[in-house]
């Protein structure tokens, strides 16, 4: 079986959790017997090396990854794009989250590989990849294409404006109505859907009447991790721009920071990820709210380890969005105790008290943040959690088992369809 696998971004490094997630399919994927090899092709919002694209081939060898295409999309960053999308919206109905992947180089690149390969299964790892559905049917009309939902995304636009002010809320209400027709007739075109949650399978099955296939993420197992520190020190990673995270880390700072230091005067926290622009001296543009005593803002990291070895526990405040917060299973994997909202763990299956802990009002996450700063019985119990809950949900056989429902169901489509 030979896979075409189109991202909206390169999955190395792996320092966000689209990313994440994409290595993890990427993984799963060679895994199987059946699968030949696998074309990723993929966008990106920054140059990529050589070495970089030459790294993934080394760690999968069923991979063949071309040089990524880079596309500047961010209106904020790059304010003419609005004419690119006002006119794709016109011109093709493509709300925002589509339209801000629509590269004419990556069309032509997907072009060229659909003429002069054959393939079985094209596999669109984001919503953005919607885009080039299109070209996959007239090219490779035999070919079964998995959409991959990583979240019910127009409900992130929803929940988003409803935290707006007029004019800008109605604005981005529209555009969540006008995804999710677009996410409705999407879903409906693929050959098979893939949800990364039990919840987010039924908000598709709600959107669109379809069955899709949940497929969780792999995740590896590491070494039982031993506590050396003594200092009460958090540490949040997360991706710095997406809006949930964003939003998340406001309140924290805002609402939760100052009661933690009101306990423990001595508290810091260390704000690691990717996302944020820098000024013109280089400094990081760190929000103002984020710019509190004891916090400090390091931006991306190479190795996350480097951040874990230097806190005792962490927090990860989401408010909105949906899907799986791939950095919460990522920081279980590692053994580091952590504090989240009720939407930080939707769709995971964790429980409190068991695995994390979880709480939505400030007093409530301010104690919980006290109460793994001072029992060092209780973070080793939740580490243990952690560890067990990774090994009996997101072992690759188990991702494994249930891609391969999700390549047969799209192949047999196809089969079907063009038999017809």
């Amino acid at each position: 079986m030979r896979l075409l696998f189109l991202s909206s971004d390169f999955v190395l490094p792996p320092d966000r959790g689209l990313r994440v997630r994409t290595l993890s399919q990427l993984r799963v994927l060679s895994g199987i017997d059946e699968v030949e090899r696998i074309t990723l092709l993929s966008l990106t919002d920054a140059p990529v090396s050589a070495a970089l694209v030459r790294a993934i081939e080394q760690q999968l060898p069923k991979v063949r990854a071309e040089q990524p295409i880079v596309q500047q999309a961010r209106l904020r960053a790059h304010p003419f794009a609005f004419l690119k999308f006002l006119w794709l919206r016109l011109r093709r109905d493509e709300p925002y989250l589509i339209a801000k992947f629509d590269s004419e180089e990556m069309r032509a690149l997907v072009r060229r590989h659909l003429r002069e390969g054959d393939y079985d299964i094209v596999y669109l790892g984001y919503i953005g990849m919607v885009a080039y559905m299109s070209d996959v049917r007239e090219l490779a009309p035999r070919a079964g294409i998995i959409l991959e939902q990583h979240n019910v995304e127009w409900q992130i636009f929803e929940r988003l404006a409803a935290s707006m002010r007029p004019p800008l809320r109605e604005a981005v209400r529209s555009e969540a109505y006008a995804l999710r027709r677009y996410e409705r007739r999407s879903l409906r075109r693929a050959d098979s859907v893939v949800a990364i949650s039990d919840a987010d399978a039924d908000g598709l099955r709600g959107l669109a009447g379809v069955d899709a296939v949940v497929v969780r993420p792999f995740i590896e197992s590491n070494a039982p991790r031993v506590e050396s520190l003594q200092r009460p020190s958090l540490g949040y990673v997360g991706h710095l721009r997406w809006q949930p995270n964003a939003m998340g880390l406001d309140w924290f700072c805002r609402e939760v920071w100052p009661l933690v230091r009101e306990r423990v005067p001595e508290a810091t926290l260390t704000i690691a990820g990717t996302g944020l622009r820098r000024k013109p001296d280089g400094a990081l543009d760190v929000p103002l709210e984020w710019v509190k005593p004891g916090i400090v803002t390091v931006g991306f990291v190479d190795d996350l380890e480097e951040v874990y070895r230097s806190t005792l526990a962490m927090v990860a405040p989401v408010v909105g969005g949906s899907g799986v917060r791939m950095k919460l299973l990522e920081t279980m994997s590692v053994g580091m105790p952590t504090v989240t909202t009720a939407d930080g763990a939707a769709g995971l299956g964790v429980s409190h008290e068991r695995e994390v802990l979880i709480a939505d009002s400030p007093n409530d996450f301010a104690d919980c943040v006290f109460r793994l700063l001072a029992d060092a019985a209780l973070r080793e119990r939740l580490r243990r959690g952690g560890y067990r809950f990774i090994a009996s949900r997101h072992s690759a056989p188990i991702a494994a088992a249930t891609l391969e429902r999700s390549l047969a169901a799209a192949r047999d489509r196809a089969l079907r369809a063009r038999g017809a």
